[in-house]
């Protein structure tokens, strides 16, 4: 049974990485002009990604998002290398994986997302959008990040993961009840 499981999750965590990925690129081709500075956005759908990879897939989300943050780090972003590179990628996966175990912690988010409330999603949203700001901008700022300033460059990272997740939310809600009435028909 542990060979199944260790597979089922090098799965999810391949699936979380593509998703992410792919995600990125869409970003990156529709949402190009809401850059602050590489890696910082007004607008950042992925970050409704990497909420919902995590909320469905735990920890093998979060190791997804590293991974194609990884990739995604070395291929775009020219200054960061090293360490900055992956902890940069693991702030990435992190930061959502935190605001959950966090959430579940206060009971606001139960196990298995029994009882999931939109005001629960919003506060997962908010959480998950500071952490990620934070952990970000901190690593860049103890890694002396060229063109970066905690103060000034915390808050379109905040505000971009914020309204990226919410919209990416409620945009996946409103598909899931437009196809409910199909569902039914069949």
């Amino acid at each position: 049974m542990r060979g199944r499981q260790t597979i089922e999750m090098a799965i999810l965590i391949a699936i979380s990485a593509i998703l992410y990925w792919l995600g990125f690129e869409l970003q990156h081709l529709l949402f190009q002009f809401t850059e602050h500075l590489p890696g910082v956005n007004w607008f950042y759908l992925p970050a409704g990604l990497r909420v919902v990879l995590v909320l469905v897939t735990g920890i093998s989300g979060a190791l997804g998002i590293i991974a194609a943050s990884a990739l995604i780090n070395f291929l775009h972003m020219q200054d960061m290398h090293g360490w900055l590179l992956l902890l940069t990628a693991t702030a990435s996966g992190l930061g959502a994986w935190v605001a959950l175990w966090l959430l579940r912690l206060s009971g606001v988010i139960a196990a298995g997302l029994l009882g999931l409330t939109s005001s629960a999603l919003l506060q997962f949203a908010l959480v998950y959008a500071l952490l990620n700001a934070m952990f970000h901008q901190s690593i860049w700022w103890l890694f002396k990040r060229d063109g970066t300033l905690l103060v000034v460059d915390i808050w379109p990272m905040f505000i971009g993961d914020l309204l990226g997740a919410i919209v990416f939310l409620y945009g996946l809600k409103l598909a899931l009840t437009l196809k409910k009435p199909v569902l039914r028909k069949i």
